[in-house]
């Protein structure tokens, strides 16, 4: 049974990664997305938090090696993020259907297994 919420847990990173992705302003990102601790233009930058999240959590990191409790502190920033970015018209989420209340709803749903 871990191992299958694991697998779920991993899929579930998919949609946080494209929301992020769109997200972010690359254009002018001398790093194209990948976030450098020494350089002074990326500890300056609003997009930080994104860069450092897809650092640790795209498709080229082998977050399959990563603990359960690891994948899950990602996802909680993940539906810290995806909330974040929630118009207020989604306030009564139990009712919305939208991909990201769906996604937050199944996230908290999993995130809650112990």
């Amino acid at each position: 049974m871990p191992e299958m919420v694991k697998a779920r847990l991993i899929e579930l990173l998919e949609f946080p990664r494209k929301r992020i992705l769109q997200s972010m302003e690359l254009n002018s990102c001398p790093h194209a997305g990948f976030f450098n601790t020494s350089d002074e233009q990326c500890l300056n930058c609003h997009q930080g938090m994104e860069c450092t999240w897809m650092n640790h959590n795209d498709e080229l990191v082998a977050v399959e090696q990563k603990s359960v409790k690891e994948i899950k502190q990602q996802l909680l920033i993940a539906v810290d993020f995806i909330d974040s970015n929630l118009t207020p018209h989604h306030l009564s989420r139990r009712n919305c259907e939208c991909d990201n209340c769906s996604w937050l709803r199944q996230t908290q749903k999993l995130l809650a297994i112990d």
